[in-house]
């Protein structure tokens, strides 16, 4: 079972860049030996720190794990397209 991303955190980092931060929901499965009948699996989250030069590749990181385009993402796919 893939991962499903809860949330993700930015927050200011001792090196002077950010860290961030993915929080993941927690997995239920089946389980015959558990007497509700199902387990739980705690995700612990991730952590990504990036330095203070490294704020474009932060922001990559983040667009990444959202699913959000960045800019010019969109027009290069379009010309692909054509």
């Amino acid at each position: 079972m893939a991962k499903e991303l809860m949330r993700l955190e930015i927050e200011p980092a001792e090196n002077g860049g950010h860290t961030v931060t993915h929080h993941y929901r927690t997995s239920a499965k089946r389980d015959a030996k558990n007497p509700s009948g199902v387990s739980y699996q705690h995700q612990e989250p991730e952590h990504h720190v990036f330095g203070k030069d490294e704020g474009h590749e932060m922001l990559r990181h983040v667009a990444e794990h959202t699913g959000v385009a960045e800019p010019g993402e969109e027009d290069d796919e379009l010309d692909e397209g054509e």
